[in-house]
């Protein structure tokens, strides 16, 4: 299979999962998007990795299966993608703080056998963030690349006071919803 995704933490699921996959960059560019819906923008984000990886690594492509993955945060409403600068990270994380967290996943998966398609939910009541902690977060750059700064496996995760959703979803990839699929294939 090929991942076209630069996610490190994507790439670790499919490994810890015993899925053999070379991970390339997908070649899209998502501030081509003009879209302020978190679900609107993750799907249109997901599809148009997905075509894009497709059309780049053609048949050969397709016949060893792309997957492609894209994530968004949304906290009151308001959509949150990857921090470009420090500053960035810091007005989210501080607007994070104490509130319900959404993260919508949407994966998409092609070959020459069938195509599976999925857009998931995942939901965290977090804590208030202890403000040292956090600027211990935001020095340590851990937050780059990251939808909304938001490192569920790491920072976050001693925030997090309930969870609705799967974990792997919030991860980047609904690899439980996936393995199925890739088993009847």
């Amino acid at each position: 299979m090929i991942l076209a995704s630069t996610s490190s933490v994507r790439a670790e699921i499919l490994r810890q999962h015993h899925i053999e996959f070379k991970q390339v960059e997908s070649g899209f560019d998502e501030d081509s998007i003009i879209c302020d819906k978190p679900k609107s923008f993750v799907w249109q984000a997901c599809i148009g990795k997905l075509l894009c990886a497709c059309e780049n690594l053609g048949q050969a492509g397709l016949a060893r299966g792309i997957m492609a993955a894209d994530s968004v945060v949304c906290v009151d409403g308001v959509m949150q993608r990857k921090a470009k600068n420090l500053k960035l990270a810091k007005d989210m994380l501080e607007f994070q703080s104490g509130k319900i967290l959404y993260i919508f996943t949407a994966m998409g998966y092609k070959s020459h056998k069938g195509e599976f398609y999925d857009l998931s939910e995942t939901s965290f009541k977090l804590k208030h963030f202890d403000k040292n902690d956090m600027q211990a977060y935001l020095d340590s750059m851990q937050w780059q690349g990251k939808a909304g700064c938001v490192m569920v496996e790491g920072f976050h995760k001693k925030y997090i006071l309930f969870q609705k959703g799967l974990e792997s979803s919030a991860l980047g990839l609904s690899i439980e919803k996936f393995l199925p699929f890739l088993g009847i294939i």
